[in-house]
This record gives structure tokens, sequence and C-alpha cells, in this order.
């Protein structure tokens, strides 16, 4: 099995029509198409598609014995905007954090600024923003920050995935090349960082953050330790799901839980022992095969790499 597109330009696969299908690969995946992205039109009728390519989920192709291809396992969320469908979330998260099913949203909030100081900016420069806040209308001082968390993948571009449709009359299409979902760029990469920064003043400040995430993500997480209430959390963390019929975005979970917990979950390891650990070293020290001397700088009597390059560390040096 093999990812590849599932949702295209906010439409499913499956259902593409022919006309469809080369419509969208004539578009190609390195320009903006212009079209209108579905999942925003309910906040922000006339919104455009962002995203070069218009792919907006992946899911895993099975190449079936007479040549066909069935898409299987939940669709992975590759970008942001698909959490937007018809204002959902947003909903979800203003009732539980707020009070309010109907919150007001405020995109790109700054939220941390520069220390040195700006002639040309009041606050400096803006270095970090919180992706959302949701406002209670009734009441300003009622709010919660939000961070969405699509997934980046790893492999080849989709370029020649989306080059296959231009060839073909159906659709779906068995990816010409492996891609997988990055789940370690996404979450301790991308995602624990912004944890760490922002909860604990938001936590000092008495305010919750929300985190939304899909179930695919969520799964490649460790245990998260949960907390019973609302009042005794750090981070709410919402979980979707949608459907593989109509595409429909579904709430599976709901989390409350504190930014320590979240961020052992988010590095989903335990250390090694120190036992394994030295052994390991020992290993590479002592080892005469091709990894061992990849990984092996002698600095009292260097030897050329095994590649034929120059490198201390890993860090690749020009050649004399």
């Amino acid at each position: 099995m093999r990812y590849g597109i599932a949702e295209w330009y906010g439409r499913l696969v499956p259902t593409l029509t022919h006309d469809e299908i080369k419509s969208f690969a004539a578009i190609g995946s390195g320009k903006l198409s212009n079209l209108p992205c579905p999942f925003r039109q309910a906040a922000s009728p006339g919104a455009k598609c962002n995203k070069k390519g218009g792919v907006c989920t992946l899911r895993r192709h099975a190449l079936q014995d007479d040549g066909g291809v069935e898409l299987v396992g939940p669709a992975v969320t590759v970008c942001p905007s698909r959490f937007w469908a018809g204002n959902e979330v947003f909903r979800w998260i203003g009732e539980t954090v707020l009070g309010s099913k109907e919150p007001t949203l405020v995109k790109e909030v700054p939220f941390l600024s520069s220390v040195v100081e700006e002639d040309s900016e009041e606050i400096g420069d803006a270095v970090g923003r919180i992706d959302s806040v949701l406002v209670d209308p009734a009441d300003s001082s009622l709010w919660c920050a939000l961070e969405l968390q699509a997934v980046y993948f790893s492999g080849p571009s989709m370029a020649s995935h989306i080059e296959q449709y231009s060839a073909t009359q159906q659709a779906p299409v068995f990816p010409d090349k492996v891609r997988r979902p990055d789940y370690r760029s996404s979450g301790p990469k991308r995602l624990m960082p912004q944890l760490q920064i922002k909860v604990p003043t938001l936590r000092r400040w008495g305010k919750k953050m929300a985190v939304l995430v899909d179930q695919p993500f969520f799964s490649s997480l460790g245990k998260l330790t949960r907390v019973p209430h609302l009042s005794n959390c750090d981070i709410v963390w919402f979980v979707v799901d949608y459907s593989p019929d109509d595409g429909s975005i579904i709430l599976s979970e709901r989390v409350f839980t504190t930014l320590e917990s979240s961020v052992e979950a988010l590095t989903a390891g335990v250390p090694l022992s120190l036992e394994v650990f030295e052994a390991q070293v020992n290993t590479f020290l002592t080892g005469s095969d091709k990894r061992s001397l990849a990984k092996v700088v002698r600095l009292s009597a260097p030897t050329p790499p095994i590649d034929g390059g120059s490198h201390v560390g890993g860090i690749e040096l020009p050649d004399e």
C-alpha cells in the first residue's frame, strides 16, 4: 500500500468526474489554482485554495488483484484549511472551553515580540503568533488559544502523483512512489515547541490552549495523562476524523490534559538505559562496518570518510 491523494480541491477523489480529473491535473503542483476552498466558505465566503497542488488529505491506496485501487484507513490531513469545514471545530471548541457555540475568531495573533527595540514597531517585531484566538462574543475577556496541526509528509513531492491523473480517465490511481505521513516533523519538531513556548504564559494568564489534530496524528502520540475537568487542564486536544462516504468532519475525541503530559506524548519515546546507550557507543567505536566507520571521527588520527568526502560530526566540509 502507498499513500496518495484522498481529497483534491475539496473533492473526494473516487467521486471525481473525468473532466474534473483532467482539470485538476492540468493545474499541476507548482502553482495556486484560484479555485475556491470549500472548507473556508462558511467563515470566509469567496476564500481561495491557498495550497499548491490542492491536496487536502491523503489515504492509503491498496492495489487490487484486478488492477483496481481501493482507499483504506483514515484520511490524513495535509492542509490545515481542511479543519475549517462548516466551522464545526470552532463550535466544538467554543462550547467546550468558553461555553459559546458561536465564538468570534481572530486569526494569527502576535504572541512574542522582539526584545530589541525597533523604531518602526511600537511593540517590536512579531516573532511568534498563535494560529487563532477564539473569543466569547458576549465577553471579550473570555478567550482561548487554538493551534491547528496538519501533517507533513515525507518522500517525493506530489508532482509525479498528480501527473498520473493526466493520463487516466478514472480515479483513484495507485501512487507511483512511496510517500508517508511524517509525524515526527509535524509533532516533536513543529507542534511541541509551539506548546512549550506558549502554554506556560497562557497558564499564568489563566487561559487554555486548544489543539486540533486528526485521528492518525493523535494515534501517533504516546500515552496522554488525562485530567477529569477543564479547570485542571492546560491543553484540550480536539481529535477529528472524516466520513469516508461524504467527507464530513467528525469530532472523535476530546482530551483534557497538561502541558507536561502533552510534551511526553509528543516525544513518544523513553530514554535508553545507561548500559544500553554505552553499549551502542562501544559498538560504534570498535566496529569496522560501514555504519560504524561513518559515525566515528578519530581526531587524534583522522582518516578519510568512506564516502570520499570530508566531514566532521556529520557536517559536510569542502574538499581541499
